[in-house]
């Protein structure tokens, strides 16, 4: 029994360091990563955030993650991403992004997973700012109908797709929003 204990004993140090040589550099990268979102959130509360800085956090924090990260991490990443680029007005870049991180994320975890509908509504809000900036901005209605009628495709089926009751609900929204911009 003595022997086992003893052999048991001179192959721990040999457990820790394969531990540390393989997944333990991993969790380092991960523990890095979650200070790195921590300063990142702060820059994003701040009273004037620069949301050019904040996207190139994001880009370092994605760099720093181990390869063998879930793939749900890199989505989120992304999204929070977009979302930083529709602060800064970059619609297109955005809507382009989200547009594949939706056929990816549906694609890795399923429409109705959770990560899956958070982007198609940032998707959605995506487009309603296209279609927003175009009709302030004197656009033909050729030019900002597409994005307004995606908008609507998006919106319906998240409403769809929710409780029963919320289609209604959603209908009268889009026919009192609409009325609205009649009247303008």
């Amino acid at each position: 029994m003595r022997k086992f204990f003893t052999l048991l004993w001179l192959l721990c140090p040999v457990a820790a360091l394969y531990y540390h040589f393989n997944e333990g550099q991993n969790e380092l990268a991960r523990v890095q990563a979650r200070k790195h979102v921590v300063q990142i959130r702060e820059l994003e509360h701040a009273k004037e955030p620069d949301w050019a800085v904040i996207i190139e956090e994001y880009d370092k924090l994605s760099a720093e993650l181990p390869k063998t990260e879930a793939p749900l991490v890199h989505h989120q990443i992304r999204l929070a991403k977009s979302k930083a680029q529709l602060e800064l007005l970059d619609v297109a870049g955005s809507i382009e992004e989200l547009t594949g991180l939706l056929r990816e994320a549906a694609q890795t975890h399923g429409e109705d997973a959770t990560i899956t509908r958070a982007v198609r509504e940032m998707l959605g809000k995506a487009h309603y700012y296209a279609t927003y900036l175009l009709k302030t901005n004197g656009a033909a209605e050729e030019e900002w109908r597409p994005f307004a009628e995606r908008t609507r495709q998006i919106f319906r089926f998240l409403a769809e797709h929710q409780e029963p009751g919320a289609l209604e609900k959603y209908e009268d929204r889009v026919a009192a929003e609409f009325a609205k911009t009649i009247e303008k």
